[in-house]
């Protein structure tokens, strides 16, 4: 939703439009259900990914509290989905050819939307005091 709604801003976001023509192209989801695959997609990967985030092994070792600590995950999540891309691509993956080949404007808001995402984290999750 923020992607669209900064779509344009400083001349970044409008990613999930290029990500909606690219699924199309690539057929990984039938015509007309691009939008809903990306959407339901995207929600069971941030709740996934959340759990990921606050598995006292892995927050215990993040540094900062709330919103820095969110912030650094999704820094460090933005690069762990590039290498990931990157190797797929390599391996033949059309989606993630053209993932790799966004330009550096829609890499930018990528980055920025796994910030939000990642501070969004920081600022709602209350840890139990031993995972502090």
């Amino acid at each position: 939703m923020a992607d669209l709604v900064l779509e344009g801003s400083f001349g970044l976001f409008g990613t999930y439009r290029i990500f909606q023509k690219i699924t199309l192209n690539t057929g990984i989801f039938p015509p007309g259900w691009e939008g809903v695959g990306m959407v339901a997609g995207h929600m069971a990967d941030s709740v996934i990914l959340s759990l990921i985030f606050v598995w006292p092994d892995i927050y215990s070792k993040i540094p900062g509290k709330g919103a820095v600590k969110g912030l650094l995950f999704g820094l460090v999540w933005n690069f762990l989905v590039l290498i990931v891309a990157w190797i797929f691509a390599k391996a033949g993956s059309e989606f993630m050819k053209a993932y790799i080949s966004l330009g550096s404007g829609h890499q930018l808001s990528l980055l920025f939307l796994h910030l939000i995402w990642g501070a969004t984290l920081g600022i709602l999750y209350n840890p139990p005091k031993d995972a502090q």
